[in-house]
């Protein structure tokens, strides 16, 4: 009977500490369930910033390209409307000559003493239409407007590489042209306060989607040109180093503290003032490039500025293929 008893107190021990295992067991699976379902939002809110950061960054583009194309739109309405002002003066001497000539029609010239009042009327024409130079003013106004028409229209070309920012497709790329784009879009914070320099390199094309590349490019024309302040220099290099094409993207400003640099590509880290800056600026760019298969580095010094070098890898078998 005492043999039975322990064995019966053993089983209920064993059945208690099983259903303890058990409830233990289901907690953890809660908790599991419930972190998975708090990472997954914590994802999709970070997803969410960083598209809405996107199409601020957009926006503000627009705005951009907005502002360098009221320059040439409005010298180019300027111009046509003073060359319809020439017009119309001229249309007006040209209505007086031909009135002359009308009456000039109408004189009888066999009588010989209205040949010297014919030849006095001729002339005053001649002079009236040679010594009117509208028609020149105006070649050159069209001139001048057909170079905004075409400012107009590299801005707007310019414009569609950065339009499509989740844009999927691969194409092939010119990096040197990518840059060209970049700087046309970033034209209205370079204007007056900062020198670029262009030392662009014979490049071979790479793999790549070319609102992606330009989203890069542009971010970092941008974040030197607002760390050199009021002046400074920009310059922009692009060149082949062995199975890489590499660009670089240099600013004269204060440099990056040592302190900050380790973090400069964490999500969310800024040092600007709350509220004008989401700290993703970099942190896309560094997504941007690794998912191209590439690498970014910044080389930074205190007073003298700093260079951001990206670099990606260039695909042989492009190399067969006409540029």
């Amino acid at each position: 009977m005492m043999v039975e008893a322990i064995l019966l107190v053993a089983c209920l021990g064993v059945g208690a500490y099983a259903g303890l295992l058990k409830k233990q067991l289901a907690s953890s699976q809660s908790r599991v369930v419930q972190g998975a379902a708090e990472l997954e939002k914590m994802q999709q809110s970070q997803a969410q910033v960083i598209h809405t950061t996107k199409l601020a960054s957009l926006g503000q583009m627009i705005a951009g390209v907005a502002h360098e194309m009221n320059t040439p739109i409005g010298f180019v309405k300027s111009n046509v409307e003073v060359v319809r002002e020439l017009l119309g003066e001229h249309r007006e001497i040209v209505a007086k000559c031909l009135k002359g000539f009308e009456t000039m029609l109408a004189v009888d010239l066999t009588n010989p003493q209205m040949h010297e009042p014919m030849r006095r009327a001729l002339a005053k024409v001649r002079a009236a239409l040679a010594g009117d130079e509208r028609l020149r003013d105006g070649d050159e106004l069209l001139k001048d407007s057909v170079d905004g028409l075409v400012q107009i229209a590299n801005l707007v070309k310019n414009l569609k590489g950065f339009a499509r920012v989740d844009r999927d497709g691969m194409d092939l790329l010119d990096l040197n042209e990518c840059i060209e784009s970049a700087l046309t879009i970033a034209g209205h914070q370079l204007r007056d306060r900062i020198e670029v320099v262009r030392e662009l390199g014979q490049l071979p094309k790479i793999h790549g989607v070319a609102s992606q590349i330009n989203q890069v490019l542009l971010n970092l024309i941008t974040n030197a040109a607002q760390a050199m302040g009021d002046s400074g220099t920009l310059t922009l290099v692009s060149r082949r180093s062995g199975d890489q094409v590499e660009i670089d993207v240099g600013d004269t400003g204060g440099g990056i503290p040592d302190e900050v640099l380790p973090k400069i590509f964490d999500p969310f880290f800024t040092t600007k003032p709350v509220g004008e800056g989401t700290g993703l600026g970099l942190s896309i760019v560094h997504k941007i490039v690794q998912s191209h298969g590439g690498t970014i580095k910044v080389r930074t010094a205190p007073k003298k500025g700093s260079t951001f070098t990206i670099s990606f890898p260039v695909d042989h078998a492009l190399l067969k293929q006409p540029a």
